[in-house]
């Protein structure tokens, strides 16, 4: 996306996003016990589904700002490298400090998205590969087609929150840990950015759908119901659908905006720190395990705080991270890689027509 159509509030959503993740992750460990009825059940839930729809967001959010975009398969390349970059950092450094500690991460460092080491970016991975073909078919039909496709696809959803044990096979969805559903985030993020109904919705009415959907997901997960609880579930679709359209809304003073062009690009790589299976068991699932112990309205702010200083530890190393790939240049791999696939592909393409001949 050009600099000049560049969506300061979209930026933002990226980075609001990321640190709701953090806040899951930091729950990931508490909330499995947190069963007895009482203030602290009912608070840790609500955190844990205010933070849900973030994924879904993230994922939204590739298909708004990257529909339309020239496809570029040396970005996946580049991607590669980034995992990488932090897996076999982060595994030889735990060698160096205590030997042994990395055990089988170090075995698999050269291949962190194959292994499933991060399981969004290995379907995100999957995705890109198949871009070149699912833009085309994007840019190639009506906004109005788009719009039919998207409200098909968020339609099969209302199946898993009125079936029971659907939600890890319908329609190939797996609960939403898989290319196939970042793909269909991707299709909604590319018509929420091309649709002028949905540029109608006014903010209230925006906010108010997406109180109504965390309220309801919140609500059913304290009857005792999973299944709202799902990033395939159709009121945690919605509420990242209108985070994604309040946030495209927003416009941020000039010293805000410089603030999130430093800082939003550097969202991915918060997530391949604090998640490093190696930095997670040892310090990130450790540093909320004793939070349970205060009361509840500390404890959220204790999870709150935390998850923010885990984010902005998590940015400040990315940054270093993307300042040295610059320096390597490492960035114009990405172009190269494009010229060579076109190379190849039209040999390809010219030695088919000689064998016609």
């Amino acid at each position: 996306m050009r600099e000049k159509e560049r969506n300061l509030g979209i930026d933002l959503l990226r980075m609001a996003a990321m640190y709701l993740v953090v806040v899951l992750h930091l729950l990931m460990k508490i909330l499995p016990e947190a069963n007895s009825p009482g203030l602290f059940f009912e608070l840790s839930w609500l955190m844990e589904t205010v933070a849900f729809a973030s994924v879904d967001c993230y994922a939204l959010i590739s298909g708004y700002v990257g529909a339309g975009r020239r496809v570029s398969l040396g970005r996946a390349a580049v991607l590669w490298l980034q995992v990488v970059f932090y897996s076999m950092g982060v595994a030889a450094l735990s060698e160096l400090i205590a030997p042994g500690s990395a055990g089988e991460e170090a075995k698999l460092a050269l291949a962190p998205i194959l292994t499933g080491r991060y399981w969004y970016v290995s379907a995100y991975f999957c995705l890109m590969l198949f871009l070149p073909v699912l833009e085309a078919g994007i840019n190639s039909v009506s906004t109005r087609t788009l719009g039919g496709v998207a409200l098909g696809l968020t339609a099969l959803c209302f199946p898993v929150v009125f079936m029971e044990n659907v939600q890890n096979s319908i329609f190939g969805f797996g609960s939403g840990y898989n290319a196939i559903w970042l793909a269909v985030l991707y299709i909604i993020g590319a018509y929420l950015r091309r649709s002028a109904l949905l540029k109608r919705l006014k903010m209230w009415q925006m906010v108010t759908v997406y109180i109504l959907c965390v309220g309801i997901t919140w609500l059913n997960k304290l009857r005792g119901s999973w299944r709202y609880l799902n990033y395939v579930s159709p009121t945690v679709l919605l509420a990242a659908v209108m985070l994604v359209l309040i946030f495209s809304r927003l416009k941020l003073p000039s010293w805000a905006g410089k603030t999130v062009k430093v800082m939003s690009p550097a969202a991915l790589g918060v997530y391949l720190i604090h998640i490093n299976p190696i930095i997670y068991n040892a310090f990130t699932v450790k540093l909320s395990l004793g939070f349970p112990e205060y009361s509840a309205p500390v404890f959220v702010l204790l999870v709150a705080v935390t998850a923010l200083a885990v984010y902005l530890v998590c940015t400040g190393i990315e940054l270093v991270r993307i300042r040295l790939f610059a320096l390597l240049r490492i960035p114009r791999l990405s172009p190269l890689i494009d010229s060579w696939a076109g190379k190849i592909a039209e040999r390809l393409e010219n030695f088919k027509g000689k064998g016609k001949n």
